[in-house]
């Protein structure tokens, strides 16, 4: 039985073809999370309705079906989203990648759909791109359960200082004294920016940017972001 049916907000993240005259979308969900689903896109309207599966446009999908992969039986556009170019369009598909590799399939993590919705929102209205990226990877580690400790050292218990110097050791923390083998790096005003405590400002881009890669490849593992390749240099994520 194919269930009844479901429908929620939603954001394409990727698409590609399934089979004959069909698509695998993998799509961010309000409600439901990360969600993989088939949807038919041979001839006529079902063609036409193709162009609106498009990632960074906020939609309204209908599903049936329970595992893995759902069927997809209807979506529609449910408001105009300014178009993504240049770096921009790099840093959403950036975004995209990163929430296919942390949020699984199925798993309704609170928040996420709302941050990621933010997220376009400020890069399509024209908000300096990296320090939304870098707020958007702080949040995305947090809800996806490897959240940063960026207020205290770990091993002192001490609050971090702008003008002081750390190590930070991944899914541990920053380390004031007899920093371990292997840390990253990192001033005290950095993690400061990066909590929110205070601003992501010129001066700690670079470094943010350096420090964030470093915890997100620890996450990652052997497998790195295609996403990055698309840059030719000085890439956002």
């Amino acid at each position: 039985m194919a269930g009844p049916s479901i429908q929620d907000e939603a954001f394409v993240l990727h698409t590609r073809r399934y089979r004959e005259n069909s698509l695998l979308v993998e799509a961010l969900t309000r409600e439901h999370g990360r969600v993989g689903l088939v949807a038919r896109v041979g001839g006529g309207r079902r063609r036409a309705g193709r162009e609106t599966m498009q990632p960074f446009r906020p939609l309204l999908l209908v599903w049936q079906g329970r595992g893995d992969l759902r069927t997809l039986t209807h979506w529609e556009a449910t408001a105009p989203w300014p178009a993504l170019q240049g770096d921009r369009l790099l840093s959403g598909l950036y975004l995209n990648e990163l929430v296919i590799r942390f949020a699984g399939r199925g798993e309704g993590e609170p928040g996420l759909y709302a941050r990621y919705a933010t997220t376009l929102g400020l890069m399509t209205h024209g908000e300096a791109l990296e320090p939304v990226l870098r707020a958007f990877e702080v949040a995305l580690l947090e809800i996806s359960g490897y959240g940063l400790e960026l207020t205290h050292t770990v091993d002192t218990g001490q609050p971090i200082e702008a003008e002081r110097h750390y190590g930070y050791v991944p899914s541990h923390g920053p380390h004031l004294d007899h920093v371990p083998s292997g840390a990253i790096a990192v001033d005290g005003a950095t993690l400061l920016a990066l909590a929110g405590a205070q601003p992501l400002a010129t001066a700690v881009l670079p470094q943010a940017k350096r420090f964030m890669r470093a915890l997100l490849d620890h996450h990652l593992g052997d497998r790195p972001l295609h996403s990055r390749q698309l840059y030719a240099s000085g890439d956002e994520g």
